[in-house]
């Protein structure tokens, strides 16, 4: 599905990313470096996606992209990576948040490499594990693609736009 992207950051250029990736001593998937070059975070409109196996709450909804030099502090990729650190299990990244604190992150080595994660803040565990992660997407380009709209009232769209019809209580 296409998307659109509200409230981007200034134009990065690869330089502003390779100077993160020195800082920061990771490498980020290329997908993601495209995204970030066309858009430095910001709010996609759909916003849902699907979490996998996450029980009771089977769609996730992005507040924020996080960019390189947002003017909010919460919002830069550099101040969650750090702030989130000891609380994330060591390879996962994070590049987006929900509106309750929850985080969209990418995984930056091992077997998964590129893949994408939900990392649920209420039920976090120390020390850090994946009881509270998530799979989303096997790669970030296939996260994009799943952003979709949701009307809970209407039923739910899949990932391929098709409705998904549900009995709702009176």
């Amino acid at each position: 599905m296409t998307f659109a992207m509200k409230d981007v950051g200034r134009q990065l250029v690869e330089a502003d990313i390779r100077k993160l990736e020195r800082k920061l001593g990771l490498v980020l998937p290329e997908d993601y470096k495209v995204f970030l070059l066309k858009n430095n975070g910001g709010r996609p409109i759909p916003k849902f996606f699907p979490i996998e196996g996450f029980e009771n709450n089977p769609q996730g909804q992005i507040q924020d992209f996080f960019g390189l030099d947002d003017p909010i502090e919460s919002c830069r990729l550099e101040w969650n990576y750090k702030t989130f650190a000891e609380r994330l299990p060591q390879h996962l990244f994070p590049i987006a948040c929900e509106d309750g604190g929850s985080l969209i992150c990418l995984s930056l080595s091992g077997s998964d490499k590129g893949a994408v994660y939900y990392w649920d803040l209420y039920g976090e565990t120390q020390p850090p594990s994946y009881d509270n992660v998530y799979p989303i997407a096997e790669t970030f380009k296939e996260f994009l693609d799943s952003l979709h709209s949701w009307d809970p009232l209407a039923g739910e769209e899949d990932v391929k736009g098709e409705l998904i019809k549900r009995d709702l209580p009176h």
